[in-house]
């Protein structure tokens, strides 16, 4: 993972190979099933061999429910596939979840002392918590200090929040590295700037935030369905065209986790349903060529 200087980034992103590979960091993947059951620890082997199947190397999960520290973690191990961990505020505000975050800690804890800490590509706690950024902070303080003293864990702890409130808060970049999600769909761009969007618009706006920071973004997808927001129309071929053009991205040297593993009927709306990558009839060759 390099450091980048804001007057490296417009030449760091230009210099690309034409290649076919997976350029993605990872891969996130949500804890339960498109029934919004829980995954057993067979649904994580189907998933994770799919992943790994197309290149995958790291699988991040945003939460502990359903035991997917010891469930997922113990799938991935076995596949050579490393775990972001995180951690997620329940109840809105870190104050209002600071009991759950701490047992989910707990989980991370002997999850490390089970699957050793080179299991893990870190630890995030909270996600897009709606919350001051000091009091995000003050917890990925807390719980840095406590993993160091109690483990002696020292793998990247950090919070994830949208690019543009970590640009807006840079207290955000005080974690280990800087940990943003960042969807140009959501921004009304065309699916085709899905890669360019990250690389030009995004990093230059953290790097000067964050300076000398190792910077992940920690999601970044496109959905198959719903409604559109300006020049970014959901459909399948545009979520090609969006993942080729965020490999391509990650090919010039950004660090992206592809959003998400499969399409989750449990969610609120047919975007938010539909941004599922694996088993989707996804031509990947095209995906990963760039």
């Amino acid at each position: 993972m390099r450091l980048l200087g804001l007057s490296a980034v417009v030449a760091t992103f230009a210099i690309q190979t034409v290649s076919a590979a997976n350029r993605f960091t990872g891969i996130v993947a949500a804890n339960s099933k498109s029934s919004g059951a829980c995954r057993t620890a067979s649904d994580w082997n189907a998933v994770l061999d799919s992943a790994k199947a197309q290149g995958f190397t790291r699988l991040r999960i945003l939460g502990n429910d359903c035991n997917a520290f010891d469930l997922a973690t113990g799938s991935a191990k076995a596949r050579g596939i490393k775990v972001l961990a995180g951690v997620y505020a329940n109840s809105g505000t870190m104050a209002a979840s600071n009991a759950q975050i701490d047992n989910d800690v707990g989980a991370f804890v002997n999850a490390v002392r089970k699957y050793g800490a080179d299991a893990f590509d870190g630890i995030t706690i909270g996600n897009e918590v709606n919350d001051s950024a000091i009091n995000i902070m003050n917890k990925v303080w807390s719980v840095r200090g406590y993993l160091r003293d109690v483990i002696g864990y020292y793998g990247p702890v950090s919070s994830v929040h949208t690019w543009v409130y970590i640009r807006d808060n840079p207290v955000m970049c005080q974690g280990d590295r800087v940990t943003a999600n960042a969807h140009a769909f959501f921004d009304g761009t065309p699916a085709s700037n899905a890669g360019p969007f990250v690389s030009y618009t995004v990093y230059p706006a953290l790097v000067g935030a964050c300076p000398g920071k190792s910077i992940v973004i920690t999601e970044s997808g496109w959905p198959s369905r719903g409604g559109s927001i300006n020049q970014a129309v959901p459909s399948l071929a545009n979520e090609q065209a969006a993942l080729r053009a965020l490999n391509c991205a990650a090919s010039g040297g950004a660090t992206i986790y592809a959003f998400e593993a499969d399409d989750l009927a449990w969610k609120s709306n047919d975007n938010e349903r539909s941004f599922g990558i694996l088993n989707k009839g996804l031509n990947f060759g095209d995906i990963f060529f760039c």
